[in-house]
């Protein structure tokens, strides 16, 4: 069954007791550059290309929200430390329907803010993984 992506939501683990936060409302998500490196291997006597793989890359992910009047204690772009991240796919986990989870570590290198008349303000957050994605479910989160 596909995941639906309603009441997905952006946290941060950053909170001083470890507690998560959520992040804005989200409005979209999108992973991308997520690869390895590929490391040609060709000999002088091959007729084709040999590749062999190197280090995974995390790529980036960019979330857009909508900008809402809670103040949250996000580090700003180029801050020197990691912040663990939490994006949780559609509503919370019940028994039955466990929510989607991907927990990660990431630098937040860019944060854009937008306004405009007659639209909301939104913030647009691009984080460059540090680290592999991890997937689980949770029926409380």
């Amino acid at each position: 069954m596909a995941i639906s992506s309603y009441n997905t939501q952006f946290l941060t683990t950053s909170a001083p007791r470890g507690e998560l936060l959520l992040i804005g409302e989200v409005t979209a998500i999108s992973f991308s550059g997520i690869g390895a490196a590929e490391i040609d291997v060709t000999q002088l006597s091959d007729t084709t290309k040999k590749y062999v793989l190197g280090t995974a890359d995390g790529g980036t992910i960019e979330v857009s929200c909508n900008t809402t009047n809670a103040v949250i204690a996000l580090p700003t772009s180029g801050n020197a430390s990691p912040t663990s991240f939490v994006i949780r796919f559609g509503p919370q986990g019940t028994v039955s329907t466990p929510s989607v989870l991907a927990t990660f570590t990431a630098y937040i290198s860019n944060t854009s803010v937008e306004a405009s008349v007659d639209q909301q303000v939104t913030t647009t957050y691009t984080l460059r993984l540090t680290g592999a994605i991890t997937m689980s479910t949770s029926t409380t989160v």
